[in-house]
């Protein structure tokens, strides 16, 4: 569908192997981001409210992110060095992309942080509760299956993609549980929502640890030469 809207339009590219219709999806998944983060922080800085200006900030650093991964996987791609040079300068990357994870897994530690501190006055009904737990495991289990499939496309930076949409399918489950209780009046709904985000949170650095020290370094060229 991509490749004939494409043509159509005579754009100067293709999309004749998968991962590069992850990136597409992922590019076009952007735009709406943007206007989720922006509003955030616009409604943040009018009602004085640190909690959304974080979640904002958040977004902005999990968007930001992306496009940079995007932009280098873009000009990796039409390259014209041989597979192995181009697995090599994608895996060079993954040091950003690492760090990058950590600052997504920090930023959004500190969005928990307020509500742990601060506390949350949201509160959900049964249908609206409902509606965050669909999105929220949605969410988190497509991205952890698109994560798992991409493993095999051999590229570091579709995988690092995918990997974003971990983390962000993981906040989710957080905003999932703090809606949940809100809808059964616990008095400890921020408070506890609060603890398990950081808990979270400290899971995305350690992953993001992990992408830079260990996953930075793999012999992805030569599971290529094995297929």
């Amino acid at each position: 569908m991509l490749n004939a809207i494409i043509k159509r339009l005579h754009l100067p590219f293709q999309l004749n192997h998968r991962r590069d219709r992850i990136a597409m999806y992922a590019a076009l998944s952007i735009p709406l981001g943007l206007i989720m983060a922006l509003t955030k922080l616009v409604m943040g800085l009018m009602f004085f409210s640190s909690w959304l200006l974080i979640f904002g900030i958040y977004y902005i650093v999990l968007i930001v992110f992306k496009i940079i991964t995007l932009w280098r996987y873009q000009r990796i791609r039409v390259n014209d060095a041989s597979t192995n040079s181009k697995i090599h300068a994608e895996q060079t990357f993954l040091t950003l992309g690492g760090i990058g994870y950590c600052l997504i897994g920090i930023t959004f530690g500190s969005f928990c942080y307020v509500m742990y501190a601060h506390g949350y006055n949201q509160q959900f009904n049964l249908n609206a509760a409902l509606i965050v737990a669909m999105i929220g495991f949605t969410k988190l289990i497509s991205a952890i299956v698109g994560l798992v499939r991409s493993r095999n496309l051999l590229s570091p930076l579709i995988t690092l993609l995918k990997a974003y949409s971990v983390a962000d399918g993981m906040t989710a489950i957080v905003l999932t549980q703090y809606a949940l209780l809100t809808y059964q009046h616990s008095p400890q709904a921020s408070s506890a929502t609060g603890v398990f985000g950081m808990a979270i949170s400290a899971v995305v650095v350690l992953v993001g640890l992990w992408i830079t020290i260990f996953a930075a370094h793999r012999d992805l060229a030569l599971q290529e030469k094995e297929k």
